[in-house]
């Protein structure tokens, strides 16, 4: 008996060591996370698992998950974007500005949108690049700015956005059962997936995130890479703007304001390290959901909105503490 007992305990603690490998918690840490913390909320409150919840969460971090996947490559870069808050308030009412009662003027607006937000990220990508300017500092200073750009232009009102029809089925609209920025959501999510594991950009940006001076050493396109990374993200935070205002039927230029915080702990709760190199499009999304999650949970639960802002400090602070951890162990 004692033989077999020994054995048992054995087997169970080999069992516990390869649980917590490095490896097995990179691949399903995150998941495993996920599943629990949902799987409580449902205990603690079943209405969780209802069918109309379920799309309440996932209709929820459309618009942060739209940026997070285009964040996650300036973040696997070694950088960050502070400024999509404030792109998202500018570029909706740019694109306000365009709508007309034509149908077509959708299609302008959503141009004009996604190129306010490519340019505020040509402009931060190459301060940061040519320059080598912290991409911390350069940011705060470019979202100061474009939000200031957008107050003078909004004067701090709220302009109404009741056509066309076209442009308000962009955020208000339904496919499948389900709201159309889950849609967008999908379509940015597949397309940062593809940019990422099959395109070179996807390789030259981890290898900048891992050593840039040995990536600039072997001929790759650093500056170029990096520059279209925040490119990619102002684009994307100027998309989720316009699907923003047509979602609230107003535009003004304080629209996005925390947005920036949201996206980073979706990535970073996601996986992605803030010291570049380590990360994934497809971890990003789940860590959306994650917050998604938390958020939506403890709304059902009534928690006062001040424990929330604490609940998801305290996953930030975890999920960092785990990068941090994984890279000694690694």
């Amino acid at each position: 008996m004692t033989t077999t007992a020994t054995r048992d305990v054995a087997e169970s603690s080999s069992v516990v060591q390869r649980l917590l490998d490095r490896r097995h918690l990179q691949k399903w840490g995150l998941t495993g996370v996920t599943a629990v913390i949902f799987a409580t909320f449902a205990i603690a409150n079943p209405a969780m698992l209802k069918v109309d919840n379920l799309k309440n969460i996932v209709s929820a971090v459309s618009l942060v998950g739209i940026i997070a996947v285009l964040m996650t490559f300036v973040i696997l870069t070694g950088g960050i974007d502070l400024s999509v808050g404030a792109t998202m308030g500018l570029s909706g009412l740019l694109a306000q500005g365009t709508l007309g009662p034509s149908q077509s003027s959708t299609l302008v607006a959503i141009l004009v949108a996604l190129a306010v937000g490519a340019a505020v990220g040509l402009v931060n990508g190459s301060l940061v690049a040519a320059f080598g300017l912290p991409a911390i500092v350069v940011t705060l200073g470019t979202m100061t700015i474009v939000r200031g750009i957008a107050l003078l232009i909004g004067a701090g009102s709220q302009r109404a956005v009741n056509r066309p029809s076209s442009y308000l089925t962009i955020g208000g609209g339904r496919m499948l059962g389900l709201p159309t920025p889950v849609f967008i959501f999908a379509g940015v999510a597949a397309l940062g997936w593809f940019l990422q594991a099959r395109t070179r950009f996807g390789f030259v940006v981890y290898a900048v995130g891992e050593n840039e001076r040995a990536a600039r050493l072997c001929g790759l396109p650093v500056m170029r890479v990096k520059t279209l990374a925040y490119i990619l993200c102002g684009a994307a935070a100027g998309l989720a703007g316009a699907v923003l205002s047509s979602q609230t039927h107003t535009a003004t230029a304080v629209y996005g304001t925390g947005y920036e915080l949201t996206v980073i702990a979706a990535v970073v709760v996601g996986g992605t390290s803030l010291f570049g190199g380590r990360g994934t499009v497809p971890r990003s999304v789940l860590g959306a959901l994650l917050i998604g999650v938390i958020n939506n949970g403890l709304n059902i639960l009534n928690v006062p909105i001040a424990p929330q802002l604490v609940a998801q400090g305290v996953v930030i602070v975890a999920a960092i503490a785990f990068d941090q951890y994984l890279r000694r162990e690694g």
